[in-house]
């Protein structure tokens, strides 16, 4: 399964948060170097990178176009992202050729402390942290709005109310006010993983993303939890549209057991 934006966000979160709790300055300068390799590697963070690139270049060459002050105050602000980001590059270069062995003098790493060693460096890097993710998770959010389906009629979940909807047919799928395993399961289907919605959904996946399950591998009857509540579904939609709409989630049992949407309804 292709790594979603939910996903990409929560490895860029615990990257930072590890950083920021780190305290020792080698193995900050560790983490920052997976965390920029993580952007740089990770297709569609790349792609999201590429996007920035291109959006600030071209506001560069129209604050060259002798624009009043006010607007070039206003155009500027994606160089920010740059100034940040560029920090974080540096160490994570000079960390790389460490990791390659291009490098083994000890002055190039003394050269990096130097250069962070101001008492409000370590600030700066976290505010650079700060900065980076900002603009990443928007431009990851703008993707996944604009390339999310069409919601054409057929198949749908609006998670706010927890309703699914299925043809002309509206079916509630959390009656309370919390959410139910069925909402979390319907949620990570059609809203985390929009743009994957025909893809397989691995119950050990969904244990560990959606419900935080950290006993699932060592519980051997772990995965009925998902089990009976793919059941549930599907009896309630059965029910809630008379028997019209029969099987909407295709499942099977067991440890390594999935559940996918049956394609006929998508």
């Amino acid at each position: 399964m292709n790594l979603t934006s939910n996903k990409i966000k929560k490895t860029l979160t615990k990257l930072t948060e590890t950083f920021r709790l780190e305290k020792n300055i080698f193995q900050k300068f560790v983490i920052i170097h997976k965390y920029i390799d993580y952007l740089n590697k990770t297709p569609l963070t790349k792609e999201v990178l590429q996007k920035i690139f291109e959006d600030t270049a071209t506001t560069m060459n129209e604050i060259y176009e002798n624009l009043p002050k006010k607007a070039i105050r206003n155009k500027v602000r994606g160089k920010k992202f740059w100034m940040y980001y560029s920090d974080l590059e540096m160490i994570h270069d000079t960390m790389g050729d460490f990791k390659d062995c291009k490098t083994m003098e000890r002055t190039e790493f003394d050269k990096l402390c130097l250069d962070f060693s101001e008492p409000y460096s370590e600030e700066i890097l976290e505010l650079s942290f700060k900065v980076v993710n900002s603009h990443v998770f928007n431009w990851l959010d703008r993707k996944s709005f604009f390339t999310a389906k069409a919601r054409d009629g057929k198949t749908w979940f609006d998670s706010k109310r927890s309703v699914l909807y299925i043809d002309e047919f509206k079916i509630k799928i959390s009656e309370q006010s919390k959410e139910t395993n069925a909402h979390k399961i319907l949620k990570h289907i059609f809203s985390d993983n929009r743009d994957n919605i025909n893809d397989n959904f691995f119950f050990s996946e969904m244990a560990e993303d959606v419900f935080e399950d950290l006993e699932y591998k060592a519980d051997r009857n772990s995965w009925q939890r998902y089990y009976d509540t793919c059941k549930r579904i599907n009896e309630k939609i059965k029910i809630k549209t008379k028997n019209v709409v029969n099987k909407f989630l295709i499942f099977n049992s067991g440890q390594k057991g999935y559940l996918r949407v049956n394609s006929k309804y998508l």
